[in-house]
């Protein structure tokens, strides 16, 4: 997380630019929904429902960030950092489901007679929505990595399909202009279904990734390349190097922005540790080593001379 931004700050700014998200989300919507049920245009249409899915996404990363400030308590006593993956987990879904829906849509409209739409009125559509959807989309990569926030950046990814799907949709239906004939007019019977079918299938790998990625943390299964895990087992090489350590264990999950760490060491017999102040000062040592802040993680470290307890 950026040094220079208290967790408060950061959840403040998450919660403003995802109210802005919400409220351009809405616009889109209704632009989609309503303007291609006048010019009768199915990828128009999935336009403004991808937006409406992801108005009910973004009201839930609102949500969550505004959980996951809150301090631990008797019912969640490792906070409310779980809540985020969750959030995520779900979205994902969702839109892989209007993916998938909008592929079959698609294929349906392609094995029936095509669906002819004015190429004019779709492109300017696409260009229009395409220039919102990249400015929010910039703003929000800003955003993210200024305060390293998963929740943008997972919001930013989806303005980003949006963006994508209205680009390649003017660009589709622009190329009736320039298509000869036959090829025109057969492009221009079926170009809104087999659009609706090929964007659906390319972005359907985005939200399936990001559902893959959430649901190990929703699962608590670790991964062993990430950054957290390779620096913890490089501090604990260093202090077995260091002390009599006959061996050691480490459990460590990451849930939303927190990780919670699990250290367990079994010291050997020439272990010169004793007093409680100096196992503390060796745990101090291993935590200012691992350089986490302290809101960023739960860290237990236990010593013990029986294998039993690794």
């Amino acid at each position: 997380m950026n040094s220079t931004l208290s967790n408060k700050q950061v959840n403040r700014l998450e919660q403003r630019t995802l109210s802005i998200s919400i409220y351009t989300i809405i616009a889109l919507a209704i632009a989609g929904i309503g303007y291609g049920l006048y010019i009768g245009s199915d990828a128009v249409m999935l336009d403004g429902f991808y937006a409406l899915t992801s108005l009910m996404g973004s009201g839930l990363y609102l949500l969550a960030a505004k959980v996951v400030e809150k301090p631990a308590d008797r019912h969640f006593q490792y906070g409310y950092a779980h809540i985020e993956p969750l959030v995520n987990s779900f979205n994902s879904l969702i839109l892989m489901i209007v993916c998938i829906y909008a592929f079959f849509n698609g294929l349906r409209g392609l094995a029936s007679e095509g669906n002819p739409v004015d190429a004019t009125e779709v492109v300017v559509y696409s260009l229009l929505s395409a220039v919102v959807c990249a400015v929010v989309w910039v703003h929000e990569r800003r955003v993210a990595k200024r305060c390293d926030s998963d929740l943008i950046r997972n919001d930013a990814r989806e303005w980003m399909v949006s963006m994508s799907f209205s680009v390649v949709t003017g660009l589709s239906f622009a190329l009736i202009w320039v298509l000869p004939e036959p090829a025109r007019t057969w492009w221009a019977n079926y170009a809104d279904s087999a659009v609706l079918s090929i964007l659906a299938l390319c972005l359907a790998p985005l939200p399936m990734k990001a559902f893959y990625t959430n649901m190990r943390e929703v699962l608590v299964i670790t991964n062993p390349s990430d950054e957290i895990t390779l620096r913890v087992a490089e501090v604990m090489q260093k202090v077995e190097a260091e002390y009599d350590i006959a061996e050691s264990s480490c459990h460590i999950v990451k849930s939303g922005r927190i990780y919670v760490i699990e250290i367990n060491i079994m010291v050997g017999p020439d272990f010169t540790v004793s007093s409680v102040n100096e196992l503390d000062l060796l745990r101090s040592k291993i935590w200012q080593e691992i350089g986490l802040p302290l809101e960023d993680a739960w860290l237990g470290i236990s010593f013990t001379a029986n294998p039993r307890w690794l």
